[in-house]
């Protein structure tokens, strides 16, 4: 099976418009909100619409869930799923079968739950039965646990809503300490909540199933265990999973529960079995399993965290450093070398850091820290005792300014010749000067905290087994920390001719890590991996993790490694902070700090010390990249580099307090004004309307002012929460007004991310079919350029035949593999890639939708071979495609069903230029059943439009228009706003042509 696994389920999701699912879906819950202190990032609450999107797809669209339901509807509703997986990906799902050739005996026991079809020489069961399952594949530090426990408040209300079934709800993660971070997020969640989650530990399942133990009905009951323990027998701790099966009828939601041990595949199927009449829902850092990759539902690994600006770039250093390799004499030297470099390039970062202290005070940006992981801790030479044995020697000043020198100009080398970052397209920007600059005092100062070599000290923390804290006798601070299983053997067997000392704090320094900037080398083995949260780490050297480890903990360590906050509470990367922090800040940024220095302390510089461990390092990495596929970046029409190209700018309109301003609300105004005059007592409105959402007092006057004179589109809707809800929401609407008009930059971009799931010999042909159709011209007017130089003898004749030869090479259409790469000489950017399937999953953001297919044939038929239908009416023309997951080009609407202001971002954005007249066209080729076509055109005319008239704006000497028009196969069957509507190419002039008069 192919590497390059397509995200079968994150596709189908992205099908799904939101303004398609029912309001009831959301009204309980806000997708924001966790606790008086923490809100949801935006890609979080992507994680929640992914899954409400798929909820409602599998539980409303596939086969509708009704309380009555028996399993063979849920049967029925899982064959559904299978069948549209096999329509998509056949080879790749019927695969994924479990046999009885491998593990006998585990598939006795999955007999006993699941149908069996005999083939001719083994018997298998379908992938059939386990596609209800959603993956959840984020990155380490993304808070996947706030995302968790959302979806347990979800499960909760929709449950209620009996919208989904009303199953039992379980949590199943690894170690015992990830058991506690999510027991303390859960009291934060809980905090001024009403409906409170109170966890259970799963062995008191039948006592509170039973009612032998007091539970109370306004609490969301969830059980949680450790993955591991969940076993085929009981004994001692272990949990049999037929004993706690309860018919299949949970949810269940996996964090990181998957241990790589041999006996991690049988759990998984036990989870399965607990799960099979409910759902799966499976959130780790690293997948590499076939069913968890395909039924990823939100994917935002390593990679999509970094390129989306949320951690630190990575350099990846590939150099071999064989000197800690065991089966080799150590040579000294060597050895020094590789710590030297790592010292070199932290003392670089930690100058940075202080220059930032100076210039703009220590509230940005973090105190530089290198983390030493080490295989081996206790054994005889072991990889940390050789590390530290190192670090004591440069201590000591065992090392001359020749050494330092050398190191630097090796890492100085290695940075020069390394064109980018591991993951995204930036090349690697670094301060040569500051770090050539660098010698053994300015280690000594950055790294050691002294200006005077001298000998390693060893202080001790009273009762605490885990830790150790080193300084040299020439300092008052210490400089690194250890952080081990147990400290004891080390103490008497590795540091006998150590001074040690018993310190007088008895706090753990590794819990304070982000708040000790002195403490510059964290040390330890994989006790630390996982369970913390440190924006500090700059430096990893990975010293002898093999393969095996490779697999289960680099992805891990360097997730912990990547977070990043330059500002107070701002987690990405600077650069992605524009439209979040205040313009001055921003601009003191840069004015105090060179280019070079923030990508330095934004980067994490990633060592190994053996060529066969960095290459499972990489392997490991690359896991990562295999989902997204690797990355094609098209290239611009010469012709849009020349132009004006302008969008529209929004800006925030101030919250309305006259009801009468305030746009249509969906509603039932008799239900409203009965309920509230029934109720009669603004307090208990008020707490009513509190308990899901934080709002102020004010809006209970507000809401009774609506309900006398706001505007309403009435509806029957009898749900008085949900009517009370979402006028809150309206209520409290955020509007957009236009602003300007401003020049085209990184607002289309879908162009340079198209991603290729295909091997590397069908990459590079596609890359090669590209340049060949990039490179296309207007063949008649090319050749009569060519006759011209020939006849004015400006090229000679073999030169001539050259360049006609290469022109015939150059092509305007090339198809492959059922994808059509097709130059258009007015597009913005070549070729435009188009799929004649319409879920074709191997190519990523091209045209695949059969409305923009047929519009794109029929404007192609509008030009012909230089010329085009627009030209003799216009100075000039262009068009562009837009993506509305990657672009922001867009038309801000009031969406009344969800009480929002979404961006509705048409397909097609074109541009008009006539002497002064500067038309911008949206073209959305959707047809007249779309939903909600109504509502944004709504959005357009309170915009761009008065008194039914498009609105001219000057803006840089022209007088420009902005229009929007929907595109559809018959214009006469519209009714509603059948001005917007053309079905035909050349209607689009007409509407410019009348317009401009």
């Amino acid at each position: 099976m192919s590497e390059r696994l397509p995200l079968i389920y994150q596709d189908l999701v992205n099908e799904i418009s939101i303004d398609a699912i029912p309001i009831e879906w959301f009204s309980k819950i806000n997708l924001k909100e966790f606790s008086n202190k923490i809100s949801l990032y935006d890609y979080q609450q992507q994680a929640l619409e992914s899954a409400i999107k798929f909820l409602f797809y599998y539980y409303s669209l596939l086969h509708k869930y009704c309380i009555s339901e028996r399993e063979k509807h849920n049967i029925e509703r899982k064959s559904k799923l299978y069948t549209e997986l096999v329509n998509r990906e056949k080879t790749i799902v019927e695969s994924l079968f479990i046999d009885n050739r491998k593990n006998r005996a585990l598939f006795y026991q999955l007999k006993q739950y699941y149908g069996v079809i005999p083939t001719m020489n083994y018997e298998k069961i379908s992938f059939s039965n386990f596609v209800n399952r959603m993956s959840f594949w984020m990155a380490t530090g993304s808070g996947k646990t706030i995302v968790l426990i959302k979806i347990i408040e979800l499960l909760y209300e929709l449950g209620q809503a009996k919208l989904i079934p009303n199953h039992d709800i379980l949590i199943l993660t690894q170690r015992d300490d990830l058991i506690e971070q999510i027991r303390a997020h859960i009291r934060q969640f809980n905090e001024k909540r009403t409906k409170k989650i109170k966890l259970w530990n799963l062995r008191n399942f039948d006592a509170v199933k039973n009612g032998r133990v007091l539970v109370f009905r306004d609490e969301i009951n969830v059980f949680i265990y450790k993955s591991d323990l969940i076993s085929n027998q009981t004994k001692e701790k272990l949990l049999n999973f037929e004993d706690i099966e309860n018919n299949g009828n949970w949810y269940v939601l996996l964090d990181e529960a998957h241990k790589g041990d041999k006996e991690d595949s049988k759990r998984q199927q036990y989870y399965s079995v607990l799960s099979r009449n409910g759902f799966l829902f499976n959130f780790s850092a690293t997948f590499t399993d076939p069913w968890d990759i395909i039924t990823t539902t939100f994917n935002f690994n390593l990679q999509k965290f970094i390129e989306s600006g949320y951690g630190k770039n990575i350099f990846l250093s590939e150099k071999e450093f064989i000197s800690f390799e065991k089966e080799r004499d150590f040579n000294e030297e060597s050895k020094r070398k590789i710590v030297l470099q790592t010292l070199i390039v932290l003392a670089a970062i930690k100058k940075i850091r202080k220059k930032i202290e100076q210039s703009l005070g220590d509230n940005f940006y973090h105190s530089p820290l290198l983390l030493g992981l080490v295989n081996t801790v206790s054994t005889k030479d072991s990889d940390l005792e050789l590390f530290f044995k190192e670090l004591a020697a440069i201590a000591k000043g065992e090392i001359n300014e020749e050494e330092v020198t050398i190191a630097k100009q090796d890492i100085l080398k290695e940075i020069k010749n390394t064109p980018g970052y591991f993951f995204g397209k930036s090349s690697i920007k670094y301060n040569e000067n500051l770090l050539d600059n660098i010698n053994y005092s300015c280690i000594l100062q950055e790294v050691f905290n002294t200006s005077t070599p001298g000998n390693i000290e060893v202080l001790k923390i009273p009762q605490n087994k885990q830790e150790l804290i080193f300084k040299l006798k020439t300092s008052d601070l210490p400089f690194a920390l250890l952080k081990i299983g147990d400290i004891t053997r080390w103490l008497r067997e590795k540091l006998t001719n150590y001074e040690v000392y018993e310190s007088h704090d008895n706090e753990s320094y590794f819990k304070n890590i982000s708040n000790s900037d002195f403490i510059n080398i964290l040390m330890g083995s994989r006790a630390f991996y996982e369970g913390w949260d440190s924006n500090r780490p700059n430096v990893i050297t990975f010293i002898n993790i093999g393969k095996a480890d490779a697999k289960k903990y680099v992805i891990q360590a360097i997730g912990r490694g990547i977070r990043i906050e330059p500002v107070k509470g701002k987690r990405k990367r600077i650069s992605f902070l524009k439209a979040e922090i205040d313009p001055s800040i921003e601009k003191q940024i840069y004015n105090k700090l060179a280019p070079e220095d923030i990508a330095l302390i934004e980067t994490l510089f990633v060592f190994g010390t053996k060529k066969k461990h960095i290459a499972d390092v990489l392997g490991a990495l690359k896991r990562e990249k295999i989902t997204v596929g690797k990355s094609l970046e098209l290239a611009k029409n010469d012709m849009a580099i020349d132009l004006p190209l302008y969008i529209p700018v929004y800006k925030r309109r101030a919250t309305s307090t006259e009801v009468e301003k305030l746009p249509s609300f969906k509603g039932n105004p008799k239900l409203l004004k009965k309920y509230i005059e029934w109720l009669d007592d603004d307090k208990v409105l008020f707490a009513l309307l509190s308990e899901n959402q934080k709002i102020e007092p004010k809006i209970i006057q507000q809401i009774k002012e609506y309900v006398e004179k706001g505007k309403f589109d009435i509806n029957e809707d009898m749900n008085i929460n949900n009517q009370l809800n979402k006028l809150v929401r309206h209520l409290t609407l955020v509007q957009s007004d236009f602003e300007t008009l401003k020049p085209l930059e990184e607002e289309i971009i879908h162009f340079k991310n198209i991603r290729l799931l295909l091997d590397d010999e069908e990459i590079s042909k596609i890359k090669e079919i590209v340049k060949k159709v990039q490179r296309y011209k207007c063949s008649q007017n090319e050749e009569m350029k060519l006759d011209k130089l020939l006849e004015n003898k400006k090229i000679t004749l073999n030169e001539y035949k050259t360049k006609l030869k290469q022109l015939a090479e150059y092509k305007q259409e090339i198809e492959y593999r059922n994808i059509l790469f097709k130059h258009m000489l007015q597009h913005y950017y070549n070729p435009m890639i188009i799929s004649k399937e319409e879920h074709f999953t191997l190519i990523k953001h091209i045209i695949t939708v059969p409305s923009e297919k047929k519009f794109i044939e029929k404007l192609s038929k509008f030009i012909s071979d230089g010329k085009s239908f627009f030209d003799e009416d216009f100075d000039w023309w262009i068009f562009s495609k837009l993506n509305e997951h990657l672009d922001e080009v867009y038309i801000p609407y009031y969406d009344p069903e969800h009480g929002r202001i979404r961006k509705f971002i048409p397909d097609f954005i074109f541009w008009f230029k006539k002497n002064k007249n500067y038309d911008i066209v949206f073209v959305d080729p959707k047809g007249t059943a779309h939903i909600n076509y109504v509502n944004k055109i709504l959005g357009y005319k309170v915009l761009f439009e008065e008194n039914n008239m498009v609105r001219v704006f000057n803006f840089n000497g022209l007088n420009v228009r902005i229009y929007l028009l929907l595109y559809t196969s018959d214009k006469n069957k519209v009714r509603a706003y059948s001005e917007y509507w053309i079905d035909s190419i050349s209607d689009i002039k007409k509407v410019l042509v009348r317009n401009g008069e």
